[in-house]
């Protein structure tokens, strides 16, 4: 380290340099900086854009069959399940004109019992009466007549039996069904909560897949600047963290113009008192006032 003197302002340089046997690694160590540099800034980003694992084949047949089966008992399940909870909460079953089965099953019922009054009971009273030799009368017609009337009250009695037992198990199918309308709306909505799951799932990749290629563009983007800035923190290390500087102030070897001039009066007036010269002790005094004088900036 330097330093220089003399009168007023100086300029100072401070340099420190590195010792002779280490300046030829310094330079071959910037030289290596240098090559890793260019390389990497001809060869470009090394790290690949893909850096995210795709869904393995299993979540892939997973998600699959997940979707499918929503779909299905969407369709093959609750699809059903729900047009026959709306037709037995709307009366669709309680009377034969709605219910196919209902009617087909007094009809299935009644015949015998018609069959019975047509082949036998009307055709008996018939043969009785012709029997008696009153074919025809009035006596015949009345007992046609009674019987006819008990093959009503049978008939009667039977679609009472069949379609007052259906309503009534079917008003109970209404009251049962009420007690399961929630769980059967609640899953309704299911196979669609099960693809909202699976599409979230599948956009929570996508995004992530786009954060990344947005992380690996920004860091292509800064890949020329962050390699440079290695060749630039490794001029330091080279050097040793020696460098160069120039501080311009104040010498402090510098002698003071105005503290000097007013010594040096000083110590002639002095002088010129202790000899009495040069018009003596008063004379001394007025030069070195004068002195004084010529030294103030005003």
């Amino acid at each position: 380290m330097g330093s220089g003197g003399g009168s007023g302002n100086t300029t100072v340089t401070n340099q420190v340099k590195l010792p002779a046997w280490a300046q030829p690694y310094a330079v071959q160590f910037l030289g290596d900086i240098g090559n890793y540099v260019n390389q990497g800034l001809k060869s470009g980003y090394p790290f690949p854009p893909e850096q995210l694992y795709g869904f393995t084949p299993d979540q892939l047949q997973g998600m699959n069959l997940g979707s499918q089966s929503a779909m299905n008992t969407a369709a093959d399940i609750l699809g059903p399940a729900a047009a026959n909870v709306s037709a037995t909460q709307s009366g669709a079953y309680l009377s034969p004109q709605s219910n196919p089965y209902l009617q087909a099953t007094y009809n299935a019922a009644a015949a015998p019992v018609v069959q019975q009054f047509r082949d036998a009971t009307e055709p008996g009273i018939q043969a009785e009466f012709a029997k008696a030799g009153s074919f025809g009368g009035s006596a015949q017609n009345q007992a046609e007549s009674i019987a006819q009337q008990n093959l009503g009250d049978v008939l009667q009695n039977l679609a009472t039996n069949i379609y007052g037992g259906n309503y009534e198990q079917e008003r109970q199918n209404q009251i049962r069904q009420q007690a399961l309308l929630p769980g059967l709306t609640n899953a309704a909505f299911a196979p669609a909560a099960e693809l909202m799951d699976i599409g979230s799932i599948q956009q929570q990749f996508g995004q992530e897949g786009l954060n990344t290629a947005l992380q690996n563009a920004e860091n292509q983007y800064n890949w020329p600047f962050q390699i440079l800035g290695q060749l630039g923190a490794a001029i330091p290390t080279a050097v040793g963290g020696a460098y160069q500087s120039q501080q311009t102030g104040p010498n402090p070897n510098a002698i003071d113009p105005l503290s000097g001039g007013l010594a040096g009066l000083l110590g002639v007036g002095g002088l010129l008192g202790a000899l009495g010269g040069g018009g003596g002790l008063g004379g001394g005094i007025d030069s070195l006032l004068g002195g004084l004088a010529s030294l103030l900036p005003f």
